[in-house]
């Protein structure tokens, strides 16, 4: 979050102390002062001289360009954003560049004003504009007619076609905003331009296919912009397309090299594409469990249920222990349920201590899941919060909690294709943790449907431990364990038979 007072006046070390910075935490950074030789004449003169020499070299970023010296806004999206301040001495201008939202530390350069740009540019990744552009001035408080007409006079200026349409969002007419956006997109622009202009065309009409695309083809055009990178990546990967994420994960991780969840998303791109993610040694605990997730991911339940453990003795009590939750459904898919009940009452007499008025779900899902059936429904009777998930389990058809609940409810009816229509929609907007766990019950209703080659590709990884309080799992379970035993049939008939008598150890009682 960027400080909300105005900075004006005040020396850069200054800058850094309002907003809670430091060299060692650099939440705003000064990233640029500019030669003062270059700067002539009053205050607003040195700001607009500033101004030219960025927004005309990255025209197309002109939203994310904040020249404030009263106040500022904070930038939008995955946009750079640019602040200029005057020094104390009025002898140069301080100008300060968060990159995204991630406001990552940018180191300090010494430009003078006709090299400011490409200065700039060789900091945030993205080459300055060679094309002149019109400078445009805009009007105050500007009208749509008056856009209307800047944009004829200006046919190839991105700031016209962002304030218009911007305008146009602003008022409620995203209809409007489609049309302009679609004759911005009739001119021919630099790459990344092209790609914000069709980035808000989708988001405008709801296409979130489209919009995904277009982000995939801003990061190409901007390899330094981390934010910007990880949205792409987690596109990719809601489409399936896991081995295409990993090249925007090593972009950010390039950028960012100790950014633990850079390289987690990493791993977990590669695990799920098939291939062996590049892990480091464990030390802390947070590797211990990423070691254990991408083991899981890859079926190799003994080393993730080691690692759960592992991690756990780091700090039995994290997350409520639901590091012991993850080992016990890594014991259970090698067989070994008792060894599985021993993890999960760890793991329930450290949840009770922090959450004791949902201790009820996670206890009644495990009795559900290991066969347990009617204990399970005995004890949600008694809980007048947890008896309509029960209910729900018992009669699935009589319809689920949305926004699953149609997909969930035509399964139970016996629609197996209406209900792998439903939930491949369904799941292409989650994230991916929320994806993976729905990724079984897809599976089950391809099966179901006679798509049997289509729920084996899904299934060719284990996912992710689901959450103890996970109740999609629930529906298909066991269901699900005999669609994996079909599809390892071939490829791993031990692994198959193994599920096999773990589906009958399960059955319902």
């Amino acid at each position: 979050m960027f400080c909300s007072r105005s900075l004006y006046g005040v020396v850069a070390a200054v800058v850094l102390s309002a907003c809670g910075g430091n060299p060692q935490r650099p939440d705003v950074v000064r990233l640029a002062v500019v030669a003062p030789q270059d700067l002539t004449g009053s205050e607003s003169d040195r700001a607009q001289s500033l101004r030219l020499a960025l927004t005309i070299p990255f025209a197309g970023l002109a939203d994310a360009m904040v020249f404030s010296f009263p106040g500022r806004r904070q930038a939008t999206d995955v946009s750079p954003q640019f602040i200029v301040e005057p020094m104390l001495d009025r002898k140069g201008i301080v100008l300060q560049v968060f990159d995204g939202p991630s406001q990552r530390h940018l180191r300090e350069i010494e430009c003078a004003l006709p090299d400011c740009a490409a200065a700039v540019g060789a900091v945030i990744g993205v080459k300055p504009r060679q094309v002149p552009t019109p400078v445009v001035r805009f009007p105050r408080n500007p009208s749509e007619e008056q856009l209307a007409a800047l944009a004829r006079e200006y046919p190839d200026s991105g700031v016209v076609y962002e304030q218009w349409i911007n305008f146009l969002v602003g008022r409620g007419r995203q209809e409007d905003a489609g049309r302009v956006a679609a004759q911005a997109l009739t001119r021919r622009w630099p790459a990344l331009e092209k790609a914000q202009f069709e980035i808000a065309a989708a988001s405008i009409r709801g296409d979130v296919a489209a919009r995904a695309a277009a982000v995939t083809a801003a990061a190409k055009a901007w390899p330094a912009n981390v934010p910007l990178q990880l949205q792409a990546a987690e596109g990719l990967n809601q489409r399936r397309q896991y081995m295409e994420a990993v090249p925007f994960y090593r972009a950010a991780l390039r950028a960012e090299p100790a950014n633990f969840q850079v390289y987690a998303g990493l791993s977990f791109a590669q695990a799920l594409a098939g291939e062996k993610p590049e892990m480091k040694p464990a030390q802390t605990l947070a590797e211990h469990d990423l070691i254990g997730d991408i083991a899981f991911i890859r079926g190799d339940f003994a080393a993730a249920e080691a690692s759960y453990l592992a991690a756990a003795e780091k700090d039995t009590a994290f997350q409520l222990g639901r590091l012991y939750a993850k080992a016990g459904e890594a014991a259970l898919l090698q067989g070994q349920v008792q060894r599985a009940d021993g993890h999960m009452q760890r793991f329930f007499n450290l949840y009770q201590q922090g959450m004791p008025a949902s201790i009820g779900i996670v206890q009644g899902l495990w009795l559900w899941r290991t066969g347990h059936r009617a204990d399970a429904v005995r004890q949600a009777a008694s809980l007048p919060s947890v008896k309509p998930l029960f209910d729900f389990l018992v009669n699935p058809a009589a319809g689920g909690p949305p926004p699953a609940g149609p997909a969930l409810q035509a399964l139970a009816q016996g629609k197996a294709a209406e209900a792998a229509q439903a939930f491949a929609g369904f799941i292409s907007q989650q994230p991916l943790a929320v994806g993976l766990r729905w990724d079984p019950v897809l599976a089950v209703a391809l099966s179901e449907a006679g798509k049997k080659a289509e729920a084996c590709a899904l299934l060719k990884h284990w996912g992710l431990p689901p959450p103890p309080d996970d109740w999609s799992g629930a529906v298909v379970w066991p269901r699900q364990l005999t669609v994996r035993a079909e599809c390892l049939e071939q490829a791993n008939p031990e692994r198959a038979k193994q599920l096999r008598t773990l589906v009958a150890t399960l059955q319902p009682r």
